[in-house]
């Protein structure tokens, strides 16, 4: 990993260079991150919490490597806001000597409510924004409850995991969805699943079961209401897999959040039909995303 970068950044017809610096740190055990610190000292800080599945610190997976959190991360620093980012336990079970069956969501919680400490606590930002990607923007709401200043939601499910799984399966096939939602039953009921259907075992296999139970536990749009803290809610128009519906039902239940709905973002959160790229050929994030979390951010 690049220790420092340098990016050529183009404000109305300036040039200038903005430098950054990335360390990665060891919070704990289970807590391994970036750090991206701007060039100026600043008193603002961002907690970046990863999406769901084998999603890493940058936003990438191995399916779809795009690098997402990273340029969040870089845009944040070009703005003198510091971020820390971090991989969830899962990419460190060997190590870790933990098996898949051994987490729960809860885990998450904990893990980000560390890093929310530690940018408090540790390195004494005075001004702490939870920004939350997707599955992160739940284990951001509770997470921001612990004493941040401000919420960001990017991409965030208004309804329990269990009901969004069952709608995205529906969309693919509604016989597929009914056995879903026959599946998600058991697991409340029964405490497990004793017979997963072959073809969703992908989503229901053993070692995922109590996780999934964990995680249904919570319910977003109830978190979301225990924040008295400013609250900023992100959605693409062409994300399909959380759609703006959720964003505007995240807002119905918090009068005075913000609503930012960007025409074209998918949910890695560039613009469909984007064809300019950074110095590493990656399509850039959608142009109007750093500017308005960078707004919210600095009026905390």
């Amino acid at each position: 990993m690049k220790k420092l970068l340098f990016i050529l950044s183009i404000f109305s017809i300036n040039f200038c260079f903005a430098q950054f610096q990335e360390k990665e740190i060891e919070v704990n055990k289970y807590v391994l991150g970036t750090l991206c610190l701007p060039s100026e000292e600043t008193e603002t800080a961002a907690l970046i919490i990863a999406g769901s599945g084998p999603t890493d610190r940058d936003g990438s997976n191995p399916m779809l490597p795009n690098h997402s959190l990273e340029m969040l991360a870089h845009g944040l620093a070009e703005n003198n806001i510091a971020s820390f980012r971090y991989d969830k336990r899962i990419f460190r079970l060997q190590e870790l000597k933990l098996t898949e069956s051994d987490l729960s969501f809860d885990d998450f919680i904990e893990d980000a409510i560390t890093g929310l400490h530690y940018l408090k606590d540790s390195l004494k930002y005075k001004k702490i924004v939870v920004i939350g990607h997707s599955q992160g923007s739940l284990v951001g709401m509770i997470t921001a409850q612990e004493g941040a200043s401000g919420f960001v939601s990017l991409a965030g499910p208004s309804e329990k995991m269990s009901i969004k799984i069952i709608e995205q399966v529906s969309n693919q096939s509604q016989a597929f969805g009914d056995t879903t939602r026959v599946h998600f039953q058991e697991l409340q009921e029964k405490d497990t699943i004793e017979k997963v259907n072959p073809f969703l075992m992908a989503i229901f296999r053993p070692s995922v079961q109590q996780f999934l139970k964990s995680w249904d536990k919570y319910e977003p749009k109830e978190e979301l209401k225990k924040l008295d803290i400013p609250i900023l809610i992100v959605n693409g128009t062409k994300d399909v897999q959380v759609n703006a519906k959720d964003a505007e039902d995240l807002k119905s239940v918090v009068s005075d959040a913000e609503l930012l709905l960007l025409e074209n973002m998918n949910h890695i959160l560039k613009s469909e039909g984007e064809t300019r790229k950074n110095e590493d050929e990656e399509l850039v994030l959608h142009p109007k995303l750093i500017p308005a979390l960078t707004k919210f951010i600095q009026e905390l």
